[in-house]
Protein backbone atom coordinates (compact mmCIF):
# COMPACT_ATOMS: atom_id res chain seq x y z
CA UNK A 1 0.00 0.00 0.00
CA UNK A 2 3.08 2.56 0.83
CA UNK A 3 4.26 1.52 -2.74
CA UNK A 4 0.52 1.95 -4.27
CA UNK A 5 0.33 5.26 -2.12
CA UNK A 6 3.38 7.18 -3.30
CA UNK A 7 2.56 6.74 -7.21
CA UNK A 8 -0.90 7.53 -6.54
CA UNK A 9 -0.39 11.39 -6.37
CA UNK A 10 -0.92 14.06 -8.53
CA UNK A 11 2.69 14.80 -9.35
CA UNK A 12 3.59 10.92 -9.49
CA UNK A 13 0.64 10.43 -12.33
CA UNK A 14 2.00 13.74 -14.09
CA UNK A 15 5.60 12.04 -14.32
CA UNK A 16 3.59 8.88 -15.49
CA UNK A 17 1.75 10.16 -18.40
CA UNK A 18 4.91 12.55 -19.40
CA UNK A 19 6.96 10.10 -19.34
CA UNK A 20 4.84 7.75 -21.74
CA UNK A 21 4.17 10.60 -23.45
CA UNK A 22 8.15 10.83 -24.64
CA UNK A 23 8.68 7.49 -24.78
CA UNK A 24 5.56 6.95 -27.68
CA UNK A 25 7.99 9.88 -29.07
CA UNK A 26 10.94 8.59 -28.66
CA UNK A 27 10.07 4.99 -29.56
CA UNK A 28 8.38 6.34 -32.81
CA UNK A 29 11.91 7.87 -34.22
CA UNK A 30 13.78 5.38 -36.28
CA UNK A 31 17.31 4.85 -34.88
CA UNK A 32 16.23 5.49 -31.48
CA UNK A 33 15.68 3.10 -28.30
CA UNK A 34 14.34 2.97 -24.98
CA UNK A 35 17.66 2.01 -23.49
CA UNK A 36 19.08 5.51 -25.52
CA UNK A 37 16.20 7.61 -23.73
CA UNK A 38 16.71 5.85 -20.45
CA UNK A 39 20.42 6.36 -20.25
CA UNK A 40 19.97 10.84 -21.01
CA UNK A 41 17.18 10.81 -18.71
CA UNK A 42 18.88 9.46 -15.87
CA UNK A 43 20.21 12.18 -14.76
CA UNK A 44 17.30 14.58 -14.67
CA UNK A 45 16.00 12.15 -11.59
CA UNK A 46 18.58 12.98 -9.22
CA UNK A 47 17.03 15.96 -7.70
CA UNK A 48 13.50 13.93 -7.91
CA UNK A 49 11.81 11.54 -5.03
CA UNK A 50 12.68 8.26 -5.88
CA UNK A 51 8.90 7.60 -6.90
CA UNK A 52 8.85 10.31 -9.06
CA UNK A 53 12.07 9.47 -10.57
CA UNK A 54 11.11 5.93 -11.05
CA UNK A 55 7.74 6.61 -12.56
CA UNK A 56 9.11 8.31 -15.45
CA UNK A 57 11.62 6.39 -16.66
CA UNK A 58 9.37 3.32 -15.47
CA UNK A 59 6.60 4.60 -17.78
CA UNK A 60 9.10 5.76 -20.34
CA UNK A 61 10.33 1.99 -21.05
CA UNK A 62 6.30 1.53 -21.27
CA UNK A 63 5.90 4.03 -24.15
CA UNK A 64 9.00 3.47 -25.96
CA UNK A 65 7.96 -0.37 -26.26
CA UNK A 66 4.94 0.75 -27.91
CA UNK A 67 6.21 3.55 -29.97
CA UNK A 68 8.00 1.26 -32.01
CA UNK A 69 5.78 0.27 -33.56
CA UNK A 70 4.37 3.86 -35.37
CA UNK A 71 7.61 3.84 -37.22
CA UNK A 72 7.64 0.04 -38.07
CA UNK A 73 4.00 0.37 -39.53
CA UNK A 74 4.28 3.63 -41.33
CA UNK A 75 7.86 3.36 -42.56
CA UNK A 76 8.65 0.13 -42.74
CA UNK A 77 11.35 0.82 -40.30
CA UNK A 78 11.07 -0.29 -36.78
CA UNK A 79 11.59 2.60 -34.14
CA UNK A 80 13.26 0.27 -31.42
CA UNK A 81 14.54 -3.38 -32.38
CA UNK A 82 11.53 -4.93 -30.52
CA UNK A 83 9.52 -3.73 -33.41
CA UNK A 84 11.56 -5.53 -35.95
CA UNK A 85 8.68 -8.21 -36.40
CA UNK A 86 5.62 -5.49 -36.62
CA UNK A 87 7.16 -4.60 -39.66
CA UNK A 88 6.23 -7.83 -41.66
CA UNK A 89 2.24 -7.04 -41.27
CA UNK A 90 2.21 -3.98 -39.92
CA UNK A 91 3.72 -2.08 -42.96
CA UNK A 92 1.30 -4.37 -45.71
CA UNK A 93 -1.72 -3.24 -43.66
CA UNK A 94 -0.11 0.23 -43.79
CA UNK A 95 0.11 0.17 -47.95
CA UNK A 96 -4.15 -0.92 -47.46
CA UNK A 97 -4.99 1.86 -46.47
CA UNK A 98 -5.63 0.45 -42.51
CA UNK A 99 -2.76 2.68 -41.20
CA UNK A 100 -5.09 3.30 -37.99
CA UNK A 101 -6.40 -0.07 -37.66
CA UNK A 102 -2.66 -1.23 -37.45
CA UNK A 103 -1.53 1.52 -34.73
CA UNK A 104 -4.80 0.67 -32.94
CA UNK A 105 -4.29 -2.78 -32.67
CA UNK A 106 -0.68 -2.58 -31.77
CA UNK A 107 -1.71 -0.06 -29.20
CA UNK A 108 -4.29 -2.33 -27.48
CA UNK A 109 -1.89 -5.07 -27.94
CA UNK A 110 0.80 -3.31 -25.95
CA UNK A 111 -1.95 -2.11 -23.34
CA UNK A 112 -2.62 -6.04 -22.39
CA UNK A 113 0.37 -7.27 -22.81
CA UNK A 114 2.00 -4.80 -20.62
CA UNK A 115 -0.88 -5.17 -17.88
CA UNK A 116 -0.60 -8.84 -17.48
CA UNK A 117 3.13 -8.39 -16.99
CA UNK A 118 2.69 -5.65 -14.21
CA UNK A 119 0.22 -8.43 -12.62
CA UNK A 120 2.43 -10.87 -12.87
CA UNK A 121 5.13 -8.75 -11.11
CA UNK A 122 2.62 -7.61 -8.14
CA UNK A 123 1.30 -11.28 -7.64
CA UNK A 124 5.42 -12.71 -8.21
CA UNK A 125 6.58 -10.34 -5.73
CA UNK A 126 5.34 -11.52 -2.50
CA UNK A 127 6.41 -15.07 -3.36
CA UNK A 128 9.80 -13.90 -4.13
CA UNK A 129 10.10 -11.54 -0.90
CA UNK A 130 9.93 -14.74 0.93
CA UNK A 131 12.86 -16.77 -0.95
CA UNK A 132 15.52 -13.49 -0.96
CA UNK A 133 15.64 -13.50 2.88
CA UNK A 134 17.29 -16.47 2.85
CA UNK A 135 20.23 -14.80 1.25
CA UNK A 136 23.93 -14.00 2.84
CA UNK A 137 26.84 -12.28 1.11
CA UNK A 138 27.77 -16.08 0.21
CA UNK A 139 24.63 -16.01 -2.22
CA UNK A 140 25.09 -12.05 -3.06
CA UNK A 141 28.36 -13.23 -4.56
CA UNK A 142 27.21 -16.30 -6.34
CA UNK A 143 24.20 -14.17 -7.69
CA UNK A 144 26.75 -11.41 -8.99
CA UNK A 145 28.56 -13.73 -10.74
CA UNK A 146 25.84 -15.87 -12.12
CA UNK A 147 24.13 -12.53 -14.03
CA UNK A 148 27.72 -11.90 -15.27
CA UNK A 149 28.01 -15.09 -16.91
CA UNK A 150 24.35 -15.42 -17.79
CA UNK A 151 24.53 -11.78 -19.33
CA UNK A 152 28.16 -12.68 -20.98
CA UNK A 153 26.65 -16.06 -22.67
CA UNK A 154 23.28 -14.68 -24.02
CA UNK A 155 24.24 -11.72 -25.61
CA UNK A 156 24.67 -10.93 -29.10
CA UNK A 157 27.69 -12.58 -30.76
CA UNK A 158 30.14 -15.17 -29.63
CA UNK A 159 30.01 -16.18 -25.64
CA UNK A 160 33.99 -14.80 -25.87
CA UNK A 161 32.61 -11.36 -26.44
CA UNK A 162 30.02 -11.01 -24.53
CA UNK A 163 32.40 -12.22 -21.80
CA UNK A 164 34.84 -9.72 -22.37
CA UNK A 165 32.22 -7.06 -22.10
CA UNK A 166 31.08 -7.87 -19.32
CA UNK A 167 34.78 -8.87 -17.75
CA UNK A 168 35.53 -5.01 -18.98
CA UNK A 169 32.41 -3.67 -16.77
CA UNK A 170 33.70 -5.94 -13.59
CA UNK A 171 37.44 -4.11 -14.55
CA UNK A 172 35.63 -0.19 -14.85
CA UNK A 173 33.84 -1.20 -11.28
CA UNK A 174 37.13 -1.44 -9.40
CA UNK A 175 38.39 2.12 -10.19
CA UNK A 176 38.62 4.74 -7.68
CA UNK A 177 38.80 3.41 -3.03
CA UNK A 178 39.11 0.12 -2.63
CA UNK A 179 36.07 -0.81 -0.56
CA UNK A 180 37.98 -2.56 1.96
CA UNK A 181 41.33 -0.68 2.61
CA UNK A 182 40.72 2.95 1.25
CA UNK A 183 43.80 2.31 -1.13
CA UNK A 184 42.73 3.86 -4.79
CA UNK A 185 43.40 1.88 -7.56
CA UNK A 186 43.99 2.51 -11.31
CA UNK A 187 43.00 6.31 -10.86
CA UNK A 188 46.61 7.02 -12.57
CA UNK A 189 47.06 9.78 -9.72
CA UNK A 190 43.93 11.56 -10.89
CA UNK A 191 42.01 13.21 -8.17
CA UNK A 192 38.72 12.45 -10.52
CA UNK A 193 38.97 9.08 -10.26
CA UNK A 194 38.75 8.91 -6.80
CA UNK A 195 35.38 8.21 -6.50
CA UNK A 196 35.35 5.98 -9.44
CA UNK A 197 33.82 6.07 -12.79
CA UNK A 198 29.86 7.38 -12.49
CA UNK A 199 27.69 4.48 -13.44
CA UNK A 200 25.70 7.39 -15.44
CA UNK A 201 28.90 8.83 -17.30
CA UNK A 202 29.65 5.70 -18.81
CA UNK A 203 25.95 4.99 -19.44
CA UNK A 204 25.41 7.71 -21.65
CA UNK A 205 28.38 7.25 -23.38
CA UNK A 206 27.82 3.64 -24.15
CA UNK A 207 24.19 4.05 -25.02
CA UNK A 208 23.70 7.57 -26.60
CA UNK A 209 26.54 8.42 -28.60
CA UNK A 210 27.06 5.26 -30.59
CA UNK A 211 23.67 5.82 -31.59
CA UNK A 212 23.95 9.47 -32.53
CA UNK A 213 27.07 8.53 -34.60
CA UNK A 214 25.44 5.95 -36.32
CA UNK A 215 22.38 8.60 -37.45
CA UNK A 216 24.95 10.72 -38.74
CA UNK A 217 26.67 7.97 -40.89
CA UNK A 218 22.68 7.48 -42.36
CA UNK A 219 21.47 10.83 -42.77
CA UNK A 220 22.28 11.04 -46.69
CA UNK A 221 20.37 8.05 -47.29
CA UNK A 222 17.43 8.96 -49.12
CA UNK A 223 14.00 9.82 -46.68
CA UNK A 224 11.27 7.45 -46.30
CA UNK A 225 7.48 8.90 -46.61
CA UNK A 226 5.48 7.83 -44.14
CA UNK A 227 1.91 6.04 -45.05
CA UNK A 228 -1.11 8.80 -44.29
CA UNK A 229 -3.55 7.79 -41.43
CA UNK A 230 -6.72 7.40 -42.63
CA UNK A 231 -9.04 5.47 -41.05
CA UNK A 232 -10.44 4.97 -37.38
CA UNK A 233 -7.47 4.32 -34.54
CA UNK A 234 -9.86 2.77 -32.43
CA UNK A 235 -10.33 -0.91 -33.32
CA UNK A 236 -13.69 -2.85 -33.01
CA UNK A 237 -14.37 -4.80 -30.20
CA UNK A 238 -15.56 -7.71 -32.59
CA UNK A 239 -11.68 -7.64 -34.09
CA UNK A 240 -10.48 -6.99 -30.24
CA UNK A 241 -12.55 -10.13 -29.30
CA UNK A 242 -11.12 -12.36 -32.10
CA UNK A 243 -7.48 -11.52 -31.47
CA UNK A 244 -7.39 -12.17 -27.84
CA UNK A 245 -6.27 -15.75 -27.64
CA UNK A 246 -3.51 -14.64 -29.54
CA UNK A 247 -2.67 -11.44 -27.15
CA UNK A 248 -3.16 -13.50 -24.45
CA UNK A 249 -0.57 -16.12 -25.48
CA UNK A 250 1.74 -13.39 -26.85
CA UNK A 251 1.66 -11.85 -23.16
CA UNK A 252 2.63 -15.28 -21.76
CA UNK A 253 5.48 -15.93 -24.19
CA UNK A 254 6.90 -12.17 -23.15
CA UNK A 255 6.39 -12.46 -19.20
CA UNK A 256 8.81 -15.71 -19.48
CA UNK A 257 11.09 -14.44 -21.79
CA UNK A 258 11.31 -11.44 -19.70
CA UNK A 259 12.18 -13.98 -17.40
CA UNK A 260 15.17 -14.78 -19.25
CA UNK A 261 18.47 -12.02 -18.58
CA UNK A 262 19.91 -11.06 -21.56
CA UNK A 263 16.87 -11.63 -23.98
CA UNK A 264 15.01 -8.43 -24.69
CA UNK A 265 11.76 -7.91 -26.41
CA UNK A 266 12.63 -8.62 -29.56
CA UNK A 267 13.47 -12.34 -29.15
CA UNK A 268 9.86 -12.91 -27.83
CA UNK A 269 8.44 -10.69 -30.52
CA UNK A 270 9.54 -13.13 -33.00
CA UNK A 271 8.59 -15.71 -30.83
CA UNK A 272 5.18 -14.60 -30.13
CA UNK A 273 5.07 -14.06 -34.11
CA UNK A 274 6.21 -17.28 -35.26
CA UNK A 275 3.77 -19.31 -32.44
CA UNK A 276 0.84 -16.62 -34.02
CA UNK A 277 1.45 -18.09 -37.42
CA UNK A 278 1.70 -21.76 -36.41
CA UNK A 279 -1.44 -21.73 -34.73
CA UNK A 280 -3.16 -19.27 -37.26
CA UNK A 281 -6.04 -21.42 -39.77
CA UNK A 282 -5.07 -19.39 -42.91
CA UNK A 283 -0.99 -19.16 -42.76
CA UNK A 284 -0.64 -17.47 -46.03
CA UNK A 285 -2.04 -14.26 -44.91
CA UNK A 286 0.80 -13.22 -42.74
CA UNK A 287 3.11 -10.94 -44.32
CA UNK A 288 0.47 -9.82 -46.57
CA UNK A 289 -1.05 -7.47 -43.95
CA UNK A 290 -3.16 -9.91 -40.56
CA UNK A 291 -3.78 -8.03 -37.70
CA UNK A 292 -2.63 -11.11 -36.12
CA UNK A 293 0.65 -10.36 -36.82
CA UNK A 294 0.56 -6.71 -35.75
CA UNK A 295 -0.94 -7.77 -32.23
CA UNK A 296 1.28 -11.22 -31.47
CA UNK A 297 4.87 -8.92 -31.10
CA UNK A 298 3.58 -5.97 -29.69
CA UNK A 299 1.70 -8.00 -26.94
CA UNK A 300 5.00 -9.75 -26.26
CA UNK A 301 7.86 -6.63 -26.14
CA UNK A 302 5.41 -4.93 -23.73
CA UNK A 303 5.12 -7.83 -21.62
CA UNK A 304 8.67 -8.41 -21.54
CA UNK A 305 8.75 -5.15 -19.27
CA UNK A 306 7.50 -7.07 -16.38
CA UNK A 307 8.87 -10.04 -16.95
CA UNK A 308 12.52 -8.75 -17.26
CA UNK A 309 11.49 -6.49 -14.01
CA UNK A 310 11.04 -9.88 -11.83
CA UNK A 311 14.83 -10.81 -11.86
CA UNK A 312 15.64 -7.26 -11.43
CA UNK A 313 13.91 -7.73 -8.70
CA UNK A 314 14.49 -10.09 -7.11
CA UNK A 315 17.93 -11.05 -7.40
CA UNK A 316 19.49 -8.17 -8.55
CA UNK A 317 20.00 -9.17 -12.30
CA UNK A 318 18.81 -7.08 -14.91
CA UNK A 319 16.76 -8.33 -17.04
CA UNK A 320 17.54 -6.10 -19.99
CA UNK A 321 19.47 -3.01 -20.46
CA UNK A 322 16.85 -1.14 -19.55
CA UNK A 323 16.18 -2.59 -16.32
CA UNK A 324 20.03 -2.18 -15.87
CA UNK A 325 18.94 1.60 -16.10
CA UNK A 326 16.27 1.21 -14.00
CA UNK A 327 18.70 -0.09 -11.49
CA UNK A 328 21.05 2.96 -11.55
CA UNK A 329 18.34 4.75 -10.75
CA UNK A 330 18.50 2.89 -7.87
CA UNK A 331 21.69 3.47 -7.38
CA UNK A 332 22.06 6.83 -7.54
CA UNK A 333 19.34 6.95 -4.72
CA UNK A 334 22.08 5.08 -2.44
CA UNK A 335 20.31 1.86 -3.41
CA UNK A 336 22.62 -1.16 -3.93
CA UNK A 337 20.74 -3.50 -6.23
CA UNK A 338 20.52 -7.37 -5.25
CA UNK A 339 17.88 -9.59 -2.82
CA UNK A 340 17.52 -6.54 -0.01
CA UNK A 341 15.44 -4.68 -2.64
CA UNK A 342 12.34 -6.73 -1.30
CA UNK A 343 13.21 -6.53 2.00
CA UNK A 344 15.15 -3.63 3.01
CA UNK A 345 13.75 -1.59 0.02
CA UNK A 346 10.09 -2.92 0.23
CA UNK A 347 8.43 0.67 -0.19
CA UNK A 348 10.77 1.65 -3.15
CA UNK A 349 10.02 -2.10 -5.09
CA UNK A 350 6.40 -1.65 -5.07
CA UNK A 351 6.67 1.86 -6.07
CA UNK A 352 8.35 0.70 -9.06
CA UNK A 353 5.91 -2.21 -9.67
CA UNK A 354 2.82 -0.05 -9.10
CA UNK A 355 4.74 2.56 -11.62
CA UNK A 356 4.97 -0.47 -14.38
CA UNK A 357 1.21 -0.90 -13.89
CA UNK A 358 0.25 2.63 -13.95
CA UNK A 359 2.48 3.45 -16.75
CA UNK A 360 0.54 0.97 -18.87
CA UNK A 361 -3.12 2.79 -18.51
CA UNK A 362 -1.06 5.86 -19.09
CA UNK A 363 0.46 4.68 -22.37
CA UNK A 364 -3.36 3.75 -23.38
CA UNK A 365 -5.31 7.13 -22.52
CA UNK A 366 -1.68 8.66 -24.00
CA UNK A 367 -1.56 6.52 -27.11
CA UNK A 368 -5.03 7.52 -27.98
CA UNK A 369 -4.40 11.04 -27.78
CA UNK A 370 -1.14 11.46 -29.64
CA UNK A 371 -0.66 8.39 -31.92
CA UNK A 372 -1.68 10.60 -34.93
CA UNK A 373 0.51 13.63 -33.36
CA UNK A 374 3.66 11.32 -32.98
CA UNK A 375 3.59 10.77 -36.64
CA UNK A 376 5.54 14.21 -37.52
CA UNK A 377 8.74 12.81 -35.64
CA UNK A 378 9.35 10.29 -38.15
CA UNK A 379 9.83 13.03 -40.29
CA UNK A 380 12.62 14.31 -38.49
CA UNK A 381 16.08 14.52 -40.01
CA UNK A 382 19.28 11.94 -38.20
CA UNK A 383 21.31 14.58 -38.62
CA UNK A 384 19.10 16.74 -36.48
CA UNK A 385 18.22 14.11 -34.20
CA UNK A 386 22.18 12.89 -33.64
CA UNK A 387 23.23 16.68 -32.89
CA UNK A 388 20.15 16.93 -30.26
CA UNK A 389 21.36 13.36 -28.88
CA UNK A 390 24.74 14.47 -28.47
CA UNK A 391 23.98 17.83 -27.05
CA UNK A 392 21.52 16.14 -24.22
CA UNK A 393 24.81 13.61 -23.60
CA UNK A 394 26.87 16.66 -22.54
CA UNK A 395 24.59 18.51 -21.25
CA UNK A 396 23.66 15.45 -18.78
CA UNK A 397 27.17 14.34 -18.15
CA UNK A 398 28.03 17.75 -16.85
CA UNK A 399 24.83 17.81 -15.07
CA UNK A 400 25.82 14.81 -12.48
CA UNK A 401 29.18 16.73 -10.73
CA UNK A 402 29.16 19.73 -12.64
CA UNK A 403 32.34 18.32 -14.07
CA UNK A 404 34.23 18.70 -17.45
CA UNK A 405 36.37 16.09 -16.86
CA UNK A 406 33.14 13.36 -16.78
CA UNK A 407 32.23 14.89 -20.16
CA UNK A 408 35.34 13.86 -21.77
CA UNK A 409 34.58 10.79 -19.93
CA UNK A 410 31.62 9.67 -21.28
CA UNK A 411 32.74 10.77 -24.97
CA UNK A 412 35.79 8.23 -24.37
CA UNK A 413 33.05 5.74 -23.30
CA UNK A 414 30.98 6.68 -26.36
CA UNK A 415 33.63 5.68 -28.97
CA UNK A 416 34.62 2.76 -27.20
CA UNK A 417 30.83 1.97 -27.26
CA UNK A 418 30.87 2.58 -31.28
CA UNK A 419 33.97 0.51 -31.62
CA UNK A 420 32.70 -2.49 -29.88
CA UNK A 421 29.31 -1.86 -31.80
CA UNK A 422 31.27 -2.25 -35.20
CA UNK A 423 33.08 -4.80 -33.65
CA UNK A 424 30.19 -7.19 -33.06
CA UNK A 425 30.66 -6.91 -29.40
CA UNK A 426 27.33 -5.69 -26.81
CA UNK A 427 27.71 -3.13 -24.48
CA UNK A 428 24.98 -5.21 -22.35
CA UNK A 429 27.51 -6.75 -20.68
CA UNK A 430 29.97 -4.18 -19.44
CA UNK A 431 26.86 -2.34 -18.12
CA UNK A 432 25.90 -5.47 -15.87
CA UNK A 433 29.47 -5.76 -15.32
CA UNK A 434 29.22 -1.90 -13.85
CA UNK A 435 26.54 -3.03 -11.29
CA UNK A 436 27.53 -5.93 -10.23
CA UNK A 437 31.13 -5.37 -9.65
CA UNK A 438 30.51 -3.28 -6.43
CA UNK A 439 28.08 -5.81 -5.26
CA UNK A 440 30.15 -8.57 -6.45
CA UNK A 441 33.96 -7.59 -4.74
CA UNK A 442 31.82 -6.29 -1.35
CA UNK A 443 30.19 -9.83 -1.02
CA UNK A 444 33.07 -11.33 -1.64
CA UNK A 445 35.30 -9.46 0.64
CA UNK A 446 32.43 -10.48 3.29
CA UNK A 447 32.63 -14.05 2.70
CA UNK A 448 36.25 -14.57 3.00
CA UNK A 449 36.02 -13.17 6.52
CA UNK A 450 32.84 -15.54 7.34
CA UNK A 451 34.91 -18.14 6.19
CA UNK A 452 38.85 -16.95 7.54
CA UNK A 453 40.02 -16.52 3.71
CA UNK A 454 38.74 -20.13 2.73
CA UNK A 455 37.41 -20.38 -0.54
CA UNK A 456 35.31 -23.53 0.67
CA UNK A 457 33.29 -21.06 2.17
CA UNK A 458 31.45 -20.71 -0.96
CA UNK A 459 30.41 -24.45 -1.12
CA UNK A 460 28.70 -24.16 2.39
CA UNK A 461 25.54 -22.82 1.11
CA UNK A 462 23.45 -25.29 -1.03
CA UNK A 463 21.51 -21.82 -2.58
CA UNK A 464 25.55 -20.74 -3.57
CA UNK A 465 26.67 -23.99 -5.24
CA UNK A 466 23.27 -24.48 -7.12
CA UNK A 467 23.78 -20.96 -8.37
CA UNK A 468 27.45 -21.43 -9.39
CA UNK A 469 26.91 -24.57 -10.92
CA UNK A 470 24.25 -22.57 -13.14
CA UNK A 471 26.85 -19.68 -14.04
CA UNK A 472 29.10 -22.90 -14.82
CA UNK A 473 26.85 -24.26 -17.51
CA UNK A 474 26.02 -21.37 -18.84
CA UNK A 475 29.41 -20.97 -19.89
CA UNK A 476 29.80 -24.57 -20.95
CA UNK A 477 26.12 -24.51 -22.90
CA UNK A 478 27.77 -21.97 -25.15
CA UNK A 479 31.58 -22.82 -26.19
CA UNK A 480 31.81 -25.02 -29.33
CA UNK A 481 33.29 -28.18 -27.11
CA UNK A 482 29.96 -28.44 -24.99
CA UNK A 483 27.80 -28.77 -29.04
CA UNK A 484 30.43 -31.33 -30.15
CA UNK A 485 29.84 -33.43 -27.46
CA UNK A 486 26.01 -32.94 -27.47
CA UNK A 487 25.76 -33.64 -31.39
CA UNK A 488 26.44 -36.54 -31.17
CA UNK A 489 24.08 -37.35 -28.67
CA UNK A 490 21.04 -35.37 -31.03
CA UNK A 491 22.12 -38.10 -33.54
CA UNK A 492 21.58 -40.96 -31.25
CA UNK A 493 25.45 -41.94 -31.13
CA UNK A 494 28.56 -41.45 -28.83
CA UNK A 495 31.13 -39.47 -29.34
CA UNK A 496 34.50 -40.56 -31.29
Amino acid sequence: MTGLTNVFTLYNIAAILGGTLLGLFVGAMPGLSATMALALLLPLTFSMDTATGLSMLASLYVGASYGGSIAAILLRTPGTPSAAATVLDGFPMAQQGQAGKALGISLFASFIGGSISGIALLMAAPLLGSIVVEFGPIELFAIALLGITIIGSLAQGSVVNGLFSGGVGLLISTVGMDLTTGTPRMAFGNINLFSGISFTVALIGLFSIPQALSLIENSNAPAKVASRITDRLIPKFSELKALMPNILRSSGIGVIVGLIPGTGGDTASWFAYNEAKRFAKDKSRFGQGDPAGVAAPEAANNAVVGGALIPTIALGIPGSSATAILLGALMVQGILPGPNLLTDYGDVTYTLIWAVIFANVGLLAVGLMFTKASVAVTRIPDGFIACAIIALCIIGAYAINNSLFEVGLMLGFGLFGYWLAKAGVSPAPMVIGLILGPVMENSFHQSMLIGNDDYRIFLSSPIAVVLLCIAAFSILQATPVFRWLLAPLRRGTQPT
